[in-house]
């Protein structure tokens, strides 16, 4: 599902992370959910779904985010904070 609204998301730790990043740099600069919609062209509604955790951005969006927040998307969402272990276990699940 490819919408404003953003998708389900089965990895809750992983949308916890963006959730938690997107609220953090929000902060940061001091802009509200509403000012940070409008600059990325969607809604209020959308980015308080994706601050709380109950849906994640699609691709093109977390991009678009990453741009205008001037931050790194792997940043945003949470992928720094991986650590080896962790992306060890996901890579051996590919092999």
């Amino acid at each position: 599902m490819n919408n404003d609204f953003g998708t389900e998301m089965n990895n809750n730790t992983q949308l916890n992370k963006f959730a938690e990043k997107l609220n953090y740099y929000l902060t940061l600069k001091g802009w509200s959910q509403s000012f940070f919609a409008q600059k990325l062209g969607t809604t209020q509604q959308s980015i308080s779904r994706w601050v709380n955790g109950t849906t994640e951005p699609d691709l093109d969006n977390v991009i678009l985010a990453s741009i205008i927040l001037e931050e790194d998307p792997s940043e945003l969402l949470g992928f720094n904070d991986i650590s080896n272990d962790e992306l060890n276990k996901i890579h051996s699940k590919y092999e």
